[in-house]
Order: C-alpha cells, then structure tokens, then sequence
C-alpha cells in the first residue's frame, strides 16, 4: 500500500498524467488491497484518484470505472457501484461488460431470498430483470394478467430474463413457468447458472403464438453447456435463473416478438 500511496501523490501533481507504468503499478496495488489486505476503502481510493488524472478519452478509463464498481459494490456501496457502471457503459471498449454488471447489480438487489417463491403479475416485475444482451428497445411492461417483455429479434443475437437467488436459500427443486407469444413462434431455453459460474440449460421450447405454454422444469432435467467440471447440478448451489430468447437462431422472424408471462414459480 505504501508503494500505490506514494504513486498516487506524484500524480496529485499539476502537470501529472495518469499514463505509463505508475498506473500499472497502483492498479496493482489497488488489487492487492482488494484481495490480500482486504481494504476497501483504499482500494477505492487508488481507482477514484486514478480515474481524476486520466486524460479526457483516455483508453484505460473504461476499465479503471470497472474496478471501481467492483470495489465499491465489494465495500457494500451499490448506488456507487451502479453509478461507475453508467459511466463505464459510455465506453465502447467496455459497453458490453458494463451491461452486464449492471444487469446483475439489478438482479442480486432484487434477489429472491426464500422459498417458495410464487409470483404474479399483481406483484409488478418482482425479481425478474432485463438481461445484458436485451435490445435498447426491450422492456418489461406489467398490465392486466401477465408481465409482457417485449423483445426484439435480431440477427445473430439473443435477449434475456434473469433471476438471482440468495447465497443463503434453500435448494431449487423446481422452476415453473407458463409464457405466450404474441406475434410469432419463439424459441425460448431455460439456463441455471450455479455459483461457479457453470451453466446447465434445457432444450430449445418452441412457444406457439396465442397459445400459452406450461413449463415445469427439475434442476435434474438440466444439461450441462460448459466443458469440464461436474456435470450434475447441485441444487444448493444455483444462483441465477434465466430465461433466454434464441428466436433469431432458429427462424427467419425478425422484429417485435413480444413474450406474456403469466407467472413463475420456484420450488
């Protein structure tokens, strides 16, 4: 820390630029502080005060912010964390991880915390949130009798709801879900992503329009999409939930594809 300190004040100096080999090292010494020392607040420090000696359009801005919101979602400040994120996804060196957090920062605050958890629309979106790769058109409308995500299907890409449940909740038995499309036929999946990181999904659900489709769906029904590491799901351990739109994979549709879920159950 006395090395990240000593940098940190020879860039407090007028003619200072936050360039070369001293960023590297007090990024570092951010790190250690984060990791080794535990120490937040400094950690904090180190990035705040790099970020004010960057040049304006500086490459490495983007990727500083990132530190910062990790930290400081670390040191349980979450407005701040979530404001480093909007500013971090003006970059477009970073946009796509900066979505990302954002979209996770959204779904661990509003995180199931027990269960059963049995939603309905009377309960507004409850904990479910756009994904990171939703179009900037795409939105969760509640109205009458079902929670509308309005998607759009593009070419070679997917959209996303998530869900995150708590460290400390019981073990998932089972996810429900009953879901109608409106405008075409969508392909949807479901993928459980456990605290590793590692994913299991299910096959590809057609989702005929104007007919509603039930799914009830066992940890245990899951197939594992990484390479390496257990194949089977621990219950105890999922974590985030989602349910992924891959229409532009396996048809021509393109445009609007509008998606009414009427409610969700976790078991």
């Amino acid at each position: 820390m006395i090395l990240g300190l000593a940098l940190l004040q020879a860039l407090g100096g007028g003619a200072a630029r936050a360039a070369g080999p001293e960023v590297w090292f007090a990024l570092h010494d951010a790190r250690l502080a984060e990791s080794a020392d535990r120490d937040l607040t400094a950690a904090v420090g180190i990035y705040e005060t790099l970020l004010t000696h960057l040049s304006p359009g500086d490459s490495f801005q983007g990727e500083l912010l990132l530190n910062l919101a990790r930290a400081r979602f670390d040191a349980g400040d979450l407005e701040g964390s979530r404001a480093a994120l909007v500013q971090a996804s003006g970059d477009l060196i970073v946009l796509g991880r900066a979505r990302a957090w954002r979209a996770q920062l959204d779904a661990w605050q509003r995180r199931v915390v027990g269960l059963p958890l049995v939603w309905s629309p009377e309960m507004g979106a409850g904990p479910l949130v756009l994904g990171w790769s939703a179009s900037v058109d795409a939105s969760l409308e509640v109205d009458q009798d079902a929670l509308v995500w309005r998607t759009i299907v593009r070419d070679n890409r997917d959209d996303t709801l998530l869900w995150a449940l708590s460290d400390e909740i019981q073990p998932l038995r089972s996810v429900g879900l009953q879901v109608e499309s409106e405008d075409a036929v969508a392909h949807l999946r479901l993928i459980v992503e456990d605290s590793g990181g590692r994913r299991w999904a299910t096959p590809i659900i057609p989702v005929q329009p104007g007919l509603q489709a039930e799914l009830l769906i066992s940890p245990a029904e899951l197939l594992p999409t990484h390479s390496g590491g257990p194949n089977e799901l621990q219950a105890d351990q999922v974590r985030v939930i989602m349910l992924q739109d891959v229409t532009a994979f396996h048809s021509t549709t393109r445009g609007p594809n509008h998606l009414r879920i009427s409610s969700l159950e976790l078991r």
